[in-house]
């Protein structure tokens, strides 16, 4: 497939954007996370999540962020692809090619789960500090505090697989510092009650994920984008919040990041990370956490992209020309509309106006965005009425097939995993 020529427009859509290690994203759209669960059984890209990126990288979206990826085997969900010594090179580098087809850029997202890994992948789940199941949930199991030498390591693990997917050809990764995944864990005051130098006061809390963002850099080269997705707010009592938000965004400047994602919320917040809004903050509710934007701005030189409710062209536009932040991120308008970045490039568009799943929120709607990915993996258009059983008789079928233990992982990524 050659790529196909288009009318460049005038909108600040459409200019290209410098970052501070020189990758040039070539707009300002930028496809954010969302957790495919396409992984093969080994935990690689599987050809239907190949398949998946050939088609958003023709979406006409700058940059690409993937969905979860681990850093670690054995604590993540079904279906999410861990990168680390035993990956096969040959798949990560087909991921990185099926963007590359197209003049866009591909980060990976990696992450560890932390206390959020669900009860069937593990019982007894890492974090800062021992802790209750997250929202006191059979879903997930109590927590142990990690010790000094197992958080060394996974600062290791998070700098190798980076490492691991430079080889591969991705043009960057983005660490996952949000929605109470395990960075984002160091980072509150909720969950983290250690005393030692990985805890205490923010500097302390901020440790694991500078260490992280250090070890990164000193393993990939001058060239290779270094992002960080953050919360603005957890939104919940105690936790991590703008004022917090604001001092670790100011010294991630001085660490060598080239792009930082806002974004809030996590599965414990007033509202979940699935559908907190910051108009709770008296902001627009077209875009979540823009609110919190010029505090961070305020903080930093380094670009700036927000995710979260984004629809309306004139909001994006106005956005970017203000400066507020840098860069679009968009995720569920690419799931109903793979084209939506090139028709609001082009001007085509106005507004994305979203179906959504006929039933939102729980397993129903999880299932809902799974078999949509299915089916444009599968080079079929966005389907609303595509009944959910479906994905449940496969999943059924390979039981016969697959062991028990698999079967329970296969439904815990389709009950836990989040989606932007």
């Amino acid at each position: 497939m050659t790529a196909m020529t288009h009318i460049p427009t005038t909108s600040v859509l459409s200019q290209p954007l410098r970052l501070p290690c020189g990758l040039t994203l070539p707009n300002r759209i930028m496809k954010a996370a969302m957790a495919e669960s396409l992984a093969d059984q080994s935990s690689a890209p599987s050809e239907a999540l190949v398949d998946l990126y050939h088609r958003w990288a023709g979406g006409g979206a700058g940059a690409l962020i993937t969905g979860m990826i681990g850093v670690a085997r054995g604590i993540n969900e079904a279906h999410a692809v861990v990168v680390d010594e035993e990956s096969d090179p040959a798949k990560l580098a087909a991921w990185a090619r099926a963007v590359h087809w197209r003049d866009a850029r591909l980060l990976g997202q990696i992450a560890h789960p932390g206390r959020q890994a669900p009860v069937t992948v593990t019982r007894h789940p890492v974090a800062p500090s021992a802790l209750p199941p997250v929202r006191r949930s059979h879903a997930f199991g109590p927590s142990r505090a990690l010790t000094a030498e197992e958080i060394l390591e996974l600062v290791e693990r998070f700098g190798n697989t980076a490492a691991l997917l430079e080889t591969a050809g991705f043009d960057g990764v983005e660490v996952h510092a949000a929605h109470g995944y395990l960075v984002g864990q160091f980072l509150s005051p909720a969950t983290n009650r250690r005393t030692d130098e990985w805890g205490g006061d923010l500097d302390g809390r901020a440790r694991f994920l500078l260490e992280i963002v250090r070890r990164i850099r000193q393993r990939v080269g001058s060239g290779f984008a270094v992002a960080v997705k953050i919360n603005a707010s957890d939104f919940r009592p105690g936790g991590f919040d703008i004022d917090d938000s604001a001092h670790v965004v100011g010294r991630l400047g001085g660490e060598g990041v080239d792009l930082i994602e806002i974004s809030g919320g996590t599965l414990e917040s007033r509202s979940s990370c699935l559908s907190v809004r910051a108009d709770d903050e008296g902001t627009d509710p077209d875009a979540y956490f823009a609110g919190f934007a010029p505090r961070l701005r305020a903080m930093t030189d380094v670009p700036l992209a927000l995710t979260g409710g984004l629809r309306s062209r004139h909001v994006m536009e106005q956005l970017l020309a203000d400066r507020v932040v840098d860069i679009i991120g968009l995720g569920r308008p690419l799931v109903e509309m793979p084209d939506c970045p090139q028709r609001l490039l082009d001007g085509e568009m106005e507004r994305l106006e979203l179906v959504g799943p006929p039933n939102p929120g729980g397993m129903g709607e999880l299932l809902w965005y799974t078999a949509q990915f299915r089916l444009l993996a599968q080079g079929k258009e966005f389907n609303p009425e595509y009944a959910r059983w479906h994905l449940a008789f496969d999943l059924l079928r390979a039981a016969a097939e697959q062991p028990a233990a698999t079967m329970r992982n296969k439904w815990a990524a389709l009950l836990h995993r989040p989606v932007r």
